[in-house]
């Protein structure tokens, strides 16, 4: 715990105090704390003396095989304990480990370790999925790193990390979501400072022990891994929240401090630290932007199991402005897990104040169900500004909105924009559902229709009642034929990926030039849908088979080839390479510059081929 030191009246600043040390005996299992630690000059005692490698030495982490992170270790006088869920524990002596040396890989660092024992690599085979052993680093590890000119564990790069609790604090009122210092594995963790005052620090001295600090640790996809389930962060957070505030010109995410120990000696947890030379902290710009805490101050029920909830801003914020057709990326919080999701506004920018999300409740639809039966008028949310791009832009003439579903929502925001705007001029607005309960905002759109000639409503619906008498059955060609000028109009279409595929079809089928067509993506998050197949893909000459479900990157390792990497997660650039030929599917991430993309320019940790692919490093 952090102290705080009273002379009179006038009270000290707090105390820097250790107040953790974490060892993780394995690389990549889970950490265990310790009161106290004995410190080497190649780590702490215990730490990363052991790694798990492929048959050819070359290094697991579970960058890759999350799982790890599962694993717990118990000390003992004379070994160690591995546990894992579901199978029976690894019981290791020391004396039985058969110390025959092996080649070994830590990045670009060869060196030879020893291996364990036959059961500890069975054991471990079984967890990954495929054969691996488990390698001992000896009691001084063979490794010496260059750059500090001393022995290492089979740590990633440097002896020891520092992170400070205020560090983190400051991390967490940025981020939407909530993390632990279990996601960063620092060995030791510091109270009573200032956000980052770590980065400040030189040269500090705890117990009796002196330490240096060599630089700021770069951070990767690790830290995206839930310590408690083993999964990965679905929105990489928080690489994505510090990479806001947190990284440099070239991409890498910072947060915690690299040290090696100038000696030997004993660290407590309550240890004071002392600060023996302070540097120039590290500048990193600020691009982040705040999160906004949104109110349900209203709910609407539009149609059947059809919902919009009215938010405003709480906290005196003022609401980003947007485009109509644009969505809102928002999180919520399940049984203490953070969900999060894209809701297109359906609330017009030219209505200030307020921001409106209509919910359709959906069988499968985890947020959908929550906000239906949870979300309640007071109750708030968190949520990033509005994007993405599908809006209305500069179209105001002949435009037809169709949709199907909740596909509805950036259509209403859309119609309303324009009906403030006085430019309903030519809009057709086509709404697919099944029944007449559940056409949403039927007065509304009603009235719009009646206020402005210029604008005609379509509903069709597949399961009318015997008194309907619009429109029936699903989008077809005759219902097309009865909008004027089909093929001169602006086409905004959203809805279920059964009706875009159709509508798409039909419309260019009726002359509409694809220009002119314009889609949003619509309901619950499926993953990648490309049915499975098999593609060649050649890095630098080597060919190999592989398919359209796995990253570039993953590809190659499973071929055995090696491709640089570091973060694994889109952010530091490391795995950057030049698409020669084919197709992959790339996404939007941060360590792709402006025009790179039209360069050919692709990053083999996130892009998945779509085609046969040539790439060169």
């Amino acid at each position: 715990m952090s102290k705080s030191l009273t002379t009179g009246s006038q009270a000290l600043s707090p105390i820097p105090t250790l107040s953790q040390i974490n060892v993780f005996p394995v690389k990549s299992i889970g950490g265990l704390s310790q009161s106290q630690a004995w410190v080497e000059k190649q780590g702490l005692c215990f730490d990363r003396r052991f790694m798990v490698t492929k048959k050819d030495g070359s290094m697991i982490t579970a960058r890759k095989h999350p799982e790890l992170v599962k694993v717990t270790a118990t000390l003992q006088p004379h070994g160690m304990t591995l546990s894992f869920p579901g199978i029976s524990p690894l019981v290791l002596k020391y004396t039985d480990f058969t110390m025959n040396e092996a080649n070994t890989k830590v990045w670009n660092d060869s060196f030879s370790a020893y291996t364990t024992l036959s059961k500890a690599d069975a054991w471990f085979s079984h967890i990954i999925g495929e054969p691996v052993r488990l390698l001992y680093s000896g009691e001084q590890s063979n490794r010496i790193r260059p750059k500090i000119q001393q022995n290492v564990s089979f740590a990633d790069g440097y002896p020891l990390l520092v992170i400070s609790e205020a560090s983190l604090d400051a991390l967490n009122q940025r981020s939407s979501q909530h993390h632990t210092m279990d996601q960063f594995r620092t060995n030791l963790v510091v109270t009573g400072t200032d956000a980052f005052a770590e980065d400040g620090w030189k040269r500090i001295r705890i117990g009796e022990v002196e330490f240096e600090s060599v630089k700021p640790c770069a951070r990767c996809i690790l830290t995206t891994v839930n310590p408690k389930t083993a999964e990965f962060n679905e929105r990489k957070e928080p690489l994505v929240t510090l990479s806001k505030f947190r990284s440099d010109a070239s991409g890498d995410v910072f947060f915690g401090q690299n040290l090696v120990a100038l000696n030997e000696g004993v660290i407590k947890a309550g240890d004071p630290i002392e600060v023996l030379e302070t540097k120039p902290r590290e500048i990193y710009p600020d691009n982040s932007e705040i999160n906004l805490t949104l109110t349900c101050v209203e709910r609407e029920d539009i149609a059947r199991d059809f919902c919009t909830f009215w938010l405003e801003p709480a906290k005196q914020q003022t609401l980003p402005a947007y485009q109509p057709g644009q969505h809102l990326p928002l999180q919520v919080e399940i049984n203490g897990e953070y969900v999060a999701r894209r809701y297109t506004l359906s609330s017009s920018p030219s209505r200030p104040g307020k921001y409106a999300i209509s919910v359709k409740r959906v069988d499968d639809g985890r947020i959908s169900n929550w906000l239906h039966d949870r979300f309640m008028v007071g109750d708030t949310l968190v949520a990033e500004k509005p994007d993405g791009s599908f809006h209305l832009g500069p179209h105001t003439d002949k435009l037809l909105l169709l949709s199907a579903g909740s596909g509805i929502t950036p259509m209403l925001s859309m119609l309303r924009y324009l009906a403030d705007h006085d430019q309903i001029r030519d809009v057709v607005f086509y709404h697919q559902c099944r029944s007449q309960l559940d056409i949403p905002c039927q007065q509304e759109l009603a009235k719009l229709a009646e206020d402005h000639p210029q604008l005609s409503i379509h509903i069709a619906l597949s399961r009318p009642e015997k008194a309907w008498q619009g429109l029936t059955g699903r989008l077809n060609t005759a219902h097309l034929q009865q909008i004027p000028d089909l093929a001169e109009r602006q086409v905004f279409v959203c809805g279920p990926d059964a009706f875009m595929t159709n509508a798409k079809q039909l419309l260019l089928d009726a002359g509409l030039d694809e220009s002119n067509y314009h889609q949003e993506a619509f309901g619950p998050a499926k993953g990648n849908r490309a049915a499975n197949k098999s593609v060649t893909i050649s890095i630098d000459g080597n060919l190999f088979q592989g398919d359209n479900q796995l990253t570039l990157l993953e590809q190659a390792e499973n071929a055995g080839l090696q491709v640089s990497n570091s973060c694994r997660a889109g952010f530091c650039g490391a795995c950057k390479v030049t698409l020669e030929s084919g197709e992959v599917e790339q996404p939007d991430v941060p360590a792709l510059l402006p025009g790179e993309k039209e360069e050919g320019k692709v990053l083999a940790c996130c892009c998945i081929p779509k085609t046969d692919i040539e790439v060169r490093s």
